[in-house]
């Protein structure tokens, strides 16, 4: 009975604790007394499990119970700040290296963010109608980056600067287009990322940045496409289309010449193919000139060598199903789709002896390969014939055993009769 006791004692204790040390973690804030819809708002934000509370952003002391004691200026108190003081608010919090050591966040996003186009229209020119923190990460609600519900989950990312990049009215004020999220949302990179939900697909924030937001230059593209497509970017350096890029020149006189966008587009990236070579080379080069048939000359390389590919595949695999030893084969044809897959960036090279020499490549390794199905394949035939005298062996040497098995049937049979 006295061990119950001590233990009723003990809990009563615990408990009581327990209770005395969330009251620490939580202090009475006397916001919440006119102010409850937002602490709903803020329960499952971020920021509230980081004890991160209204007079962070707000200012004031919520430990008065008094409301003008609370409001008093000297308490530092902003109400509701404005976008400048927002992003200053923000900016303090997020830029303390201390403080955003411990997350792994990075501190420049103030720096960078007044390096921006949004940045430099809302410090340098007073414009608020530009994107500010709480426009793309919300306000009481914000949740971490990499809750797939945040806006500016890489899932999220387009549509959440569409808010603003495709209000038409918006857009116009500033001579911008308004249709970039419906060219993204049928380009290549957004099939993948809305379709496939791959996030480590190329969206807003990648080629234009995050808090630094700034649409590449001329000459930055080749660069911002190469964080991604590294080999294109280095063959494309040794091209001829090279040079003019580094010098903004001009091809046809009336448009410079503005590298990967040129012939792939920006946010309406179609799937690469051959078919470029016809849409974009006559873009710039006059139909018949030396340089458009270069470019009809590659795309006739590259077609004949994924077809190559594609029948000396079947080839292999029908072997196979004919119970033909391929390993020697697969192995060759695996080479052949290397040499496939590396012409797709050699050709920004524009070199036609670097995909004329992986052309013969190509070809060589398929016709060794055809050449040697063939052999075993008649092989195969050949083995087959060859069986043929063993099976009529066979038969022979079984239609002489069931003869004399019959035979000896017989003989029994009379012997039998005869006693």
């Amino acid at each position: 009975m006295g061990i119950v006791i001590i233990y009723l004692f003990w809990l009563i204790g615990f408990f009581s604790m327990q209770g005395l040390g969330e009251a620490q973690s939580a202090p009475a804030n006397s916001c919440l007394e006119c102010h409850a819809d937002m602490a709903e708002e803020m329960k499952g934000s971020i920021h509230s499990q980081h004890q991160v509370y209204c007079q962070h952003c707000h200012g004031g002391d919520p430990a008065k119970k008094d409301q003008e004691a609370a409001k008093d200026p000297a308490t530092g108190y902003i109400g509701v700040p404005d976008k400048k003081q927002l992003v200053k608010i923000c900016g303090e919090c997020h830029a303390d290296v201390e403080a955003m050591n411990f997350y792994g966040i990075r501190t420049d996003q103030l720096a960078r963010y007044k390096t921006s186009a949004h940045g430099k229209k809302l410090f340098e020119e007073g414009n608020v109608r530009v994107a500010a923190c709480t426009d793309c990460h919300g306000y009481h609600d914000v949740t971490a980056v990499s809750d797939p519900n945040n806006p500016v989950y890489p899932l999220n990312v387009p549509k959440t600067c569409a808010q603003c990049h495709g209000d038409e009215k918006l857009m116009s004020k500033h001579g911008l287009p308004s249709d970039q999220f419906k060219k993204y949302e049928s380009s290549v990179h957004g099939k993948a990322l809305f379709e496939k939900k791959d996030i480590s697909v190329a969206q807003c924030a990648s080629c234009h940045g995050g808090h630094g937001a700034l649409p590449p230059g001329v000459k930055d593209v080749a660069n911002t496409c190469g964080k991604c497509h590294v080999n294109e970017q280095k063959y494309f350096s040794q091209s001829v289309h090279a040079p003019l890029l580094a010098g903004q020149a001009s091809i046809t006189g009336k448009e410079k010449f503005t590298g990967c966008i040129s012939c792939h587009d920006n946010h309406g990236v179609a799937p690469a193919s051959t078919a470029l070579y016809e849409q974009a080379c006559g873009q710039c080069h006059v139909p018949g000139s030396p340089e458009f048939q270069l470019g009809r000359n590659f795309a006739s390389m590259i077609n004949a060598s994924q077809g190559k590919l594609s029948a000396t595949k079947d080839m292999v695999k029908q072997a196979s199903i004919e119970g033909i030893f391929v390993e020697q084969e697969m192995a060759l044809l695996e080479q052949a789709k290397t040499h496939v897959l590396e012409m797709a960036p050699l050709q920004h090279t524009l070199s036609i002896e670097g995909i004329t020499g992986h052309y013969k490549k190509i070809s060589e390794t398929t016709e060794d390969i055809k050449t040697k199905i063939h052999h075993k394949r008649q092989e195969l035939v050949w083995r087959k014939l060859a069986l043929i005298p063993v099976w009529i062996f066979v038969f022979i040497m079984a239609g002489a055993f069931w003869i004399k098995y019959k035979r000896l049937k017989e003989e029994e049979s009379e012997g039998s009769r005869h006693e």
